[in-house]
């Protein structure tokens, strides 16, 4: 492992990501099958009928949407980002949701996505389903009954909570084996993501082999970024599944990155992109939920680069929705998020706050997520060990205090002062990362001369958080369907409603009548929990 030599320089030539900064936020679409040189202008062709595309940032507060445009118009060189863009324009509609659950003020992402998806609360880690058992019809349930085209997108598992409850009725969003049949059961048109150990016989509990039950059922199977992007040129009728990923798909971050990830794992917009051109060609219409889901994890990590680079994808996937918007003028795009994650905050520093911009910049040498830099770090790596590859891959010098300290986090045992940054050692290697020091001028304020500058992200936990959270729509009959005001997370599910001239009311449970159904885990069952969630 090389020693960094200069703070806040990296000793990587250029790659992919850099590539993209330098030419700008349009580079990424000219990789993609159809927007490079002779290609056409777009991608898309005329649908026939109507289309919805639900673009979901998960655990993405307003925060990390704000450091991604800054990064995006002050570091990358773009006149904008397609977020501010669409905000500012007066055909939009702009929002904020509530989110509570039937659980409580915050929400787990099951029941976040179960509003939108039903229009009814449910209790944490419930999908489509009500506390009592009762099953609540979906919109994607609705709409396929009615001759639409469905089809899921996601950086998650295809069998993580979001998608899933469009779809799945499970009582316990953790049965992930158990999702992975209700999608075969459901047949969507598209199901793109990670997750490919719920449809493996060598990694399922039961063994079933579900990459050959789609296959026998109709399913074009492909496991490969390769296979994806070739996909397009085929006039295949058959609907479609991809998994790219044992797990979740690496951040993009690591994707732009490391090569050997970057090459077998498709970026959203290649997902979104085929996705869109597949269900486009439906003559009745489609639904679509494009899921941006390592936002949430990145913010579950306090990992500020690796949050605001998976925003940043989520935005160049809006390029690809743009181009599609160009041919098809009589889609609705929804773009929302579920829940705030750790309270992202882009803090003040120095005198006046005048530091705050080049603190923000500081993140831009980081060459990798803290996940994968923990990976790289032996079970027994010693505090010099830890220290050589967390400056390898962030550029940045630490002390021997500091490397200690994210050795002693790696302790199972490990609690800070109060114990709501659960995420070890990741959350100790954030607040690492937005440490400064400044000139003692007077007594008690630090505000003269920066001696140790990095960057300035701020979170508040490791946990889901209450705030409102964004609803952004624009499109065919945006701003008809109520969606400009402060809504709560359910009335999503009555705008889609709305829509498609569909007529539905799902039955609905308060959170007193809930409250004994309610069964709270234990401590280390809501640890394990949360190592299947993000891991």
């Amino acid at each position: 492992m090389k020693k960094m030599r200069t703070e806040g320089q990296s000793d990587f030539s250029m790659n992919r990501r850099d590539m993209l900064k330098v030419m700008g936020a349009g580079a990424l679409l000219a990789m993609l099958p159809g927007y490079g040189l002779g290609g056409s202008a777009s991608a898309f062709s005329p649908s026939k009928g109507q289309g919805l595309i639900f673009l979901v940032g998960d655990g993405m507060p307003l925060g990390v949407i704000k450091g991604m445009h800054e990064i995006r118009t002050r570091i990358y060189g773009d006149k904008d980002s397609i977020f501010y863009s669409r905000m500012k324009d007066v055909r939009s509609a702009l929002g904020h949701a509530s989110t509570h659950s039937l659980s409580s003020v915050v929400t787990d992402s099951a029941p976040g996505s179960v509003a939108w998806s039903t229009g009814s609360k449910t209790s944490n880690k419930l999908l489509a389903s009500l506390p009592d058992g009762r099953p609540l019809r979906t919109i994607m349930e609705l709409l396929k009954d009615r001759g639409y085209a469905c089809g899921l997108v996601t950086t998650a598992r295809v069998t993580h909570a979001t998608p899933a409850a469009w779809v799945s009725h499970q009582m316990d969003r953790d049965k992930e084996d158990q999702i992975a049949l209700d999608y075969l059961k459901f047949k969507p048109d598209v199901l793109l993501g990670g997750g490919s150990k719920h449809f493996a016989p060598s990694a399922r509990k039961d063994g079933k082999d579900l990459f050959k039950a789609f296959s026998d059922a109709g399913y074009d199977v492909i496991k490969e970024r390769a296979s994806l992007l070739a996909y397009e040129g085929l006039t295949s009728q058959k609907p479609l599944l991809g998994t790219f990923a044992s797990s979740h798909l690496d951040y993009y971050l690591d994707r732009t990155n490391q090569f050997e990830l970057g090459n077998k794992e498709p970026a959203l917009p290649e997902m979104t992109r085929i996705a869109l051109q597949k269900l486009s060609r439906h003559p009745k219409g489609f639904i679509l939920q494009v899921e941006a889901g390592r936002i949430d994890h990145a913010n579950h990590n306090n990992d500020a680069w690796a949050a605001i680079q998976d925003t940043y994808e989520l935005d160049l996937t809006l390029s690809v929705v743009e181009e599609f918007l160009r041919e098809n003028p009589k889609t609705l795009v929804i773009v929302a998020s579920d829940h705030g994650t750790g309270c992202f905050g882009i803090n003040g520093t120095g005198p006046e706050y005048n530091d705050s911009t080049e603190a923000l910049k500081k993140y831009q040498p980081i060459k990798a997520s803290l996940e994968y830099i923990k990976k790289k770090m032996k079970k027994e790596a010693s505090p010099a060990e830890i220290k050589d590859v967390f400056e390898h891959f962030t550029t940045y010098r630490i002390s021997d205090e500091e490397a200690a300290l994210i050795s002693k986090s790696r302790q199972q045992e490990f609690r800070l002062q109060h114990g709501d940054y659960v995420v070890q050692p990741e959350s100790t290697m954030g607040r690492i990362l937005a440490h400064s020091i400044y000139e003692k001028v007077w007594q008690i304020f630090w505000d003269g001369k920066a001696i140790l500058r990095r960057g300035n992200v701020g979170f508040t936990s490791s946990h889901h958080t209450a705030e409102d959270q964004i609803v952004l729509a624009y499109g065919h009959r945006a701003r008809e369907l109520g969606l400009g005001r402060q809504v709560d997370n359910t009335y999503l599910f009555t705008a889609m409603c709305k829509f498609f001239g569909i007529q539905y009311k799902n039955p609905t449970m308060t959170e007193e009548e809930a409250k004994p159904l309610i069964k709270t885990a234990s401590m280390r069952d809501w640890e394990r929990h949360m190592e299947m969630h993000i891991a």
